[in-house]
């Protein structure tokens, strides 16, 4: 008999080495690995084979398989083949009832009756044989540090930890083991799915059917996005059942059942943000799936300078009706809970300022200079002189702290502006973007850069069916408390992180300045070229910055140390932990959808069907138009 060829048989840790010979049969190596394991069953395991120096596990299932292992042997020049046994996954561990029906035999299985409590069946992944790759101490690896860098990367994935080399060069390694923490995987674009084919397979596959395809996978993992549409009354009462105090108003043409507009917000957000600061940024942001629309929002920062959702809706379009629909909501919200007043502070929507007075005429609307300053901008041809010098002008009318300052700044824009800059603030009111005129609390805010912040914050639920957009938001928003109730925790200072590095940055400023005393809580501050009146008492300075920040300045912070009091008692409550902690202490609970029904309607029930659109001419467009108030 040719014994030239030699395979080692690998189960359960334990191995055994056999004479391999040309006339063999699947069948007789099946027969001859149950021979040396004798727990193993017929049809009950699995096998995988891997011919040095080749890593790459391949399955062995039959005749053909058995075929290609003596190809290869002659195409790797080898002589010796591993093969790798393992147990196939049993099937669902059912749960077994001592009860027996007198006329036979057979034990009723609970899970039968269970409907959707029933235990889940264990899933067999296509990496299952990666556990097998590293099997016993004194293993070698023919390809060297390659091989074994490669074969423990997949060993780790499939037993569940990770590791860290310890020494790691072209000749010897040595590797450091701990739990793993396995981390979300982006969704990929169409035309980098077929990169990776090409690159991969070598197969050249059009981006249409690659695009078709992962559109099928979208379906497959979300739903179909019509179907989502009929979910949402049941999203509504089970968030406020599970979420006292929340709000969900969902608008439907009462004829058709279409779906019109929604407005969403939770108890924990209108609770934690008494405990901000008492502004409003609000934007909107388009949506990306089949039915498109938009996301109206409005956000708020924490005492760290963070991101806190307060509101959102979700509207067909940014229209004054759609944005009249969220305010008077918000309002009615606002009725409800002790509310400061707040300001707002927005990009200057057409439809924004002609809903906004109707609906909070007392209240303070800031507009977000950034967005002003590029209009501006827009009005001189590139490269000309004042295309950068004009909006350099408006920048020191906005910032200016006292009126007196504003209108020296103003003098020189409008004399070097001239009718175009006219033009611009005729309808422009100074109160609305103006620091020395603003008639509300602001805290410094010019621009509305957070709302740009929940855009990026909600960008990867924007393509995904109306569902799962409310519910992503409802999970991102869940785990942001508990993980920033959770951080705050180990903060020891009185001030929050963000606000304790402005307050070092202000105090290393003014160390060099002289500070002259002229009643109990009155001074004066020497500066470089310039000096300030620092009132302690009415917390006032010259400058305009700790009365427009509502934080103490550069010369305020060297009064208070000249007066020999804290910093910490100047500082408005809401930059400390304290508040921070507030706003974090109101979770949002879990939703279970065990219990969401799929098509189990009633008759007289209320189905929501989807808005009535129209695809545009052309590819849909994934990126937005930059934005221009």
């Amino acid at each position: 008999m040719d014994t030239s060829y030699v395979v080692k048989f690998i189960y359960s840790g334990e191995a055994a080495t056999v004479p391999l010979l040309h006339n063999w049969s699947f069948l007789d190596l099946c027969n001859s690995i149950r021979s040396r394991f004798p727990d193993l069953i017929q049809g009950k395991f699995m096998l995988r084979y891997i011919i040095p120096p080749d890593s790459t596990s391949c399955f062995l299932e039959s005749e053909v398989d058995m075929r290609m292992i003596f190809r290869n042997l002659v195409r790797y020049n080898s002589d010796f083949v591993e093969v790798f046994v393992t147990d196939l996954p049993s099937s669902s561990e059912s749960v077994v009832s001592n009860t027996v029906c007198e006329d036979s035999s057979t034990m009723l299985e609970e899970n039968d009756y269970l409907g959707c409590y029933r235990a889940e069946a264990p899933k067999s992944y296509m990496t299952k044989g990666w556990e097998s790759y590293i099997h016993s101490e004194g293993q070698k690896f023919e390809g060297g540090v390659v091989e074994f860098r490669d074969t423990l990367r997949k060993y780790a994935i499939e037993i569940g930890f990770s590791y860290e080399f310890v020494r790691n060069d072209k000749v010897r390694l040595s590797s450091l083991l701990c739990l793993i923490r396995f981390v979300p995987i982006q969704t990929k674009k169409a035309i980098d799915i077929a990169d990776e084919i090409k690159s991969d397979y070598g197969l050249d596959v059009a981006y249409r059917t690659v695009w078709y395809g992962t559109e099928l996978a979208k379906t497959a993992l979300h739903g179909d996005e019509a179907e989502s549409y009929a979910q949402l009354l049941w999203f509504s009462e089970s968030v406020m059942k599970s979420n006292p105090d929340s709000r969900i108003a969902i608008e439907f043409h009462r004829e058709t059942h279409r779906f019109q507009r929604m407005f969403v917000t939770y108890g924990a957000w209108m609770k934690g943000f008494q405990s901000c600061r008492p502004i409003l940024f609000i934007d909107a942001t388009f949506i990306t799936n089949k039915y498109k629309g938009q996301i109206i929002a409005a956000s708020a920062k924490d005492a760290n300078q963070g991101l806190y959702p307060v509101a959102y809706a979700i509207v067909d379009s940014e229209n004054e009706s759609n944005w009249r629909f969220f305010l008077e909501v918000l309002a009615e919200e606002f009725a409800k809970h002790p509310m400061r007043r707040v300001t707002f502070i927005s990009d200057r929507h057409v439809g924004l300022l002609s809903a906004f007075p109707r609906v909070f005429p007392n209240n303070p609307h800031g507009f977000c200079f950034r967005h002003l300053m590029a209009n501006l901008s827009d009005k001189f041809p590139a490269g000309s002189y004042l295309k950068d010098r004009i909006p350099y002008l408006f920048m020191c009318c906005a910032y200016s702290r006292t009126p007196e300052m504003y209108q020296f700044n103003m003098e020189i824009l409008r004399s070097e502006g001239g009718d175009i800059v006219a033009q611009f603030l005729e309808d422009l009111p100074k109160e609305n973007w103006c620091m020395a005129y603003f008639n509300g609390e602001r805290f410094g805010e010019m621009t509305n850069n957070l709302a740009e912040s929940f855009n990026n914050w909600v960008l990867p639920l924007k393509s995904l069916p109306i569902l799962d957009i409310n519910d992503g938001i409802r999970v991102k928003s869940m785990a942001s408390i508990a993980a920033r109730k959770q951080d705050a925790q180990e903060w020891l200072s009185e001030l929050c992180p963000a606000i304790e590095k402005k307050l070092k940055e202000n105090l290393e400023v003014g160390r060099h300045w002289r500070v002259s005393r002229s009643d109990t809580y009155v001074y004066e501050v020497h500066c470089q070229k310039y000096n300030s009146m620092v009132n302690l008492e009415t917390r006032f300075c010259s400058c305009g910055e700790w009365q427009l920040y509502s934080f103490p300045c550069s010369h305020a912070l060297v009064v208070i140390q000249q007066h020999g009091s804290s910093p910490y008692l100047y500082v408005n409550e809401l930059y400390k932990v304290e508040k921070y902690r507030e706003t974090y202490s109101f979770p949002i609970n879990p939703l279970p959808s065990i219990s969401k029904p799929v098509h189990d309607f009633g008759r007289d029930a209320v189905i929501l069907q989807p808005p009535l659109t129209r695809r545009p001419p052309g590819r849909p467009r994934k990126k937005r138009f930059r934005k221009r108030s």
